[in-house]
């Protein structure tokens, strides 16, 4: 399906070059690079593409509207259309150039569609806001149904973000979550990898369940959705972004705290293994790593901000602060600065960056990238 739709496109394109061709002057402005397009496919209905939301939503109720001419033609006699050079005169209207050289510019990520793990809080949520505010269409998967229906509520609504549930360890749960994505939008373009869990106990008193959950929800959970995701992106030919919100801890040893740490390694070496293998795809793959990020933290306000305080013997209150202090910025890393990292690697200004990793951590020298 989508082969075909991009061999429409082109074929679109084409005749449109030569219908301009036949009827442009040396003064006749260039043609754009983004033209619109009208699909329709018999028994399923009409498609309308574009660079952006509102020019397919433009180009389908054009195409509406002239077929309501042509129906109401042919009601008293018959429909004649206006001959080449007439239309060429009316699209190519000095007046209507003008107003469109003073569109604003679309926004960066402006027809990408996103899906991001773990977005009804915290760090998810907030880098599903910076990505819809940047022009994404959002899908918020959460375990939660209710509360990431909440978030796509706050970000615009169904044109701009849904919420479905997901379960990242279940892989028939994955799937069926990048399905509602595709159904939703048409397609993906980027994942983020951020559902997450920590429980913060020594080497002796960590259990094989504790060991086991936390390596089901980041390490297998990151590999069942990049699995998933990559299948869609090469299926549709066009790259797209993974990204993993993985961790300082990744880098950095410290007490208390085998299992979270052990797994975020895991998880920060994906993204080198995919980046390896999905690159001849034109799929980037790369990672952030953050440290403390305590206010608005599902993670910290679920136990681990009460042990974490508890080891470094600060009130739960202060942790943020704490964090900050140990720094060499001594700035509290809040999840926006996640998300302008994560926008970073996936708007338009990295595109040749892949393999890499993303301190967002005020300056943890004991973790520096080497």
């Amino acid at each position: 399906m989508i082969a075909r739709l991009k061999e429409l496109h082109g074929e679109y394109r084409a005749a449109y070059q030569a219908y301009y061709d036949r009827h442009a002057t040396p003064d006749s402005p260039a043609i754009r690079g983004a033209d619109p397009l009208i699909v329709l496919v018999p028994g399923v209905g009409m498609f309308s593409y574009g660079p952006d939301k509102q020019t397919a939503r433009v180009a389908g109720e054009f195409y509406v509207n002239a077929i309501n001419v042509m129906r109401g033609a042919e009601g008293i006699s018959t429909y004649a259309p206006i001959d080449e050079g007439e239309k060429f005169r009316i699209e190519y209207w000095a007046l209507e150039e003008a107003k469109l050289r003073r569109l604003p510019k679309p926004k960066p990520l402006a027809t990408r569609i996103a899906l991001v793990t773990g977005a009804a809080s915290g760090i998810g949520r907030a880098i599903a806001n910076r990505l819809a505010a940047e022009g994404a269409c959002v899908v918020i998967a959460d375990l939660s149904l209710e509360k990431a229906q909440a978030a796509a509520a706050q970000i615009g609504g169904p044109d701009v973000a849904i919420g479905v549930t997901v379960d990242v360890s279940d892989e028939a749960a994955v799937q069926a979550a990048v399905n509602a994505a595709v159904l939703a939008f048409g397609g993906l373009d980027l994942v983020v990898n951020n559902a997450g869990l920590s429980l913060s106990k020594s080497l002796l008193d960590t259990t094989v369940e504790d060991w086991d959950r936390q390596h089901d929800v980041m390490a297998r959970g990151s590999f069942l959705v990049s699995r998933a995701a990559a299948r869609v992106l090469i299926d549709q030919g066009m790259g797209g972004d993974i990204v993993s919100i993985s961790s300082k801890n990744s880098v950095f040893a410290g007490p208390n705290n085998i299992a979270y740490s052990a797994v975020k390694a895991d998880q920060a070496h994906q993204v080198r293994l995919l980046a390896a293998e999905l690159g001849e795809h034109g799929i980037r793959v790369n990672g952030i790593n953050p440290d403390g990020v305590v206010q608005g933290s599902g993670i910290f306000a679920g136990g681990w901000g009460a042990n974490r305080a508890a080891v470094y013997g600060v009130d739960e209150k202060d942790l943020g602060r704490f964090y900050a202090q140990r720094t060499i910025l001594k700035k509290e890393v809040l999840p926006e600065h996640c998300a302008a990292a994560v926008f970073a690697l996936v708007g338009p200004d990295l595109t040749r960056t892949t393999g890499m990793h993303i301190p967002v951590d005020s300056g943890v020298a004991a973790a520096f990238l080497r």
